[in-house]
């Protein structure tokens, strides 16, 4: 915040108003830290730029400069006001104005639509702080407008009950099941990027239920998934999680939940933890075959009541690195060269030295080889 305040000192000396602006001062209202402090300002883009050594235009045709200064980053956008929404997502036009309120008035919800000084006193002209304090999301002005500019905010304001653990004010409330279609009109990474905020929250519960009473399940890919009971999930603080647990839960595939395009990282992570939920009985190649990361999801998803990094800690070899003879011995002790039959081998052996049939010396294990591999040769 003293960075912002900087920025902010800087900007009024040139005669500019300028003021910290959205989730930062809501956050600030309820006693949490702030963080991606942004400042909204009278001054043009360009004057920002005149103002600071180091900028970047991250945005700059909607008025956004980030000033870089004390090895922070703040993002100062230019008073403005915006055109209509043709496709639901993104104004037409921007146009720069003089005034905070108008600049506030364009915003999602009350919460998010104050101001705070350097002093650290709070512009409030739509009752955002009364709704804080009732624990309330309401839409600024009329909610009908605000959804058809940008439909996203509805899911916003879905992953907002849950992430504060406020209601959905009702005439907000009616306005989403009436545009719920608008959805549709969303790029699926911002779909994603909301519902994984949801997933990771700790009230990941209520946000599933509004999103079925809000009827944006209708409109969503796999839609349908969402509705089921979430009363029993708790959040590992990883949105990965949350995916996992809706197919694990619907004994589905992942394949059903593709098109929210994941990194492969995280496809494997999950199709892995499904692959390794549907097993009755874990033992020490359990612990060993998968990795920390899907033993710890789909334990956390079945009810399973270990640790599965001190497990695996305990196994006398970690992986085939850890092995003290490789395939080139194997290879050198048989005679033969690389194929197929090569992994069936280091396998057989991982086996034995996982589950402490043999002790993994190499000349223990040379001499297992030599024996076992003449026999059914």
């Amino acid at each position: 915040m003293k960075t912002a305040i900087k920025v902010i000192g800087v900007l009024q000396e040139a005669g500019f108003e300028a003021y910290m602006v959205g989730g930062a001062v809501r956050d600030f209202l309820l006693g949490q830290t702030p963080h991606d402090i942004d400042v909204a300002s009278s001054a043009s883009p360009q004057q920002v730029k005149t103002l600071f050594k180091r900028t970047v235009d991250t945005g700059i045709e909607h008025g956004t400069v980030l000033v870089l200064i004390d090895g922070e980053g703040i993002e100062v956008t230019t008073f403005r006001t915006e055109g209509n929404y043709s496709d639901n997502r993104r104004p037409d036009s921007v146009e720069f104005v003089q005034s905070l309120e108008e600049d506030l008035k364009r915003r999602d919800f009350t919460i998010n639509a104050m101001a705070m000084t350097e002093n650290l006193k709070i512009i409030d002209p739509f009752g955002g702080t009364e709704d804080l304090r009732n624990h309330i999301i309401r839409a600024v002005g009329e909610p009908d407008q605000r959804f058809q500019e940008d439909a996203l905010r509805m899911l916003r304001a879905v992953r907002f009950s849950g992430q504060l653990d406020f209601s959905i004010e009702q005439r907000t409330l009616e306005s989403i099941r009436r545009h719920a279609s608008l959805i549709q009109a969303i790029a699926v990474e911002r779909l994603k990027s909301e519902i994984d905020k949801i997933f990771a929250n700790p009230r990941t519960a209520r946000s599933m239920d509004y999103l079925g009473k809000t009827d944006l399940t209708a409109y969503l890919p796999a839609g349908k998934l969402f509705e089921m009971d979430w009363s029993r999930y708790q959040s590992s603080g990883k949105a990965v999680f949350g995916w996992f647990y809706l197919l694990h839960k619907n004994n589905r595939p992942f394949s059903e939940i593709k098109d929210y395009r994941f990194s492969n990282e995280d496809k494997r992570l999950i199709e892995k933890s499904l692959e390794l939920a549907k097993l009755e009985f874990w033992d020490q190649w359990t612990f060993y075959y998968y990795a920390v990361d899907q033993l710890e999801m789909a334990a956390k998803a079945s009810g399973k009541l270990l640790d599965p990094a001190a497990a695996k800690a305990e196994l006398p070899i970690q992986s085939k690195s850890d092995l003290a003879a490789s395939g080139r011995e194997f290879m050198e002790w048989s005679g033969e060269r690389s194929g197929p039959w090569l992994k069936v081998w280091i396998e057989k052996l991982e086996k034995l030295i996982v589950y402490g049939e043999l002790k993994n010396d190499k000349e223990l294990i040379k001499d297992w080889f030599v024996n076992e591999y003449h026999r059914h040769a």
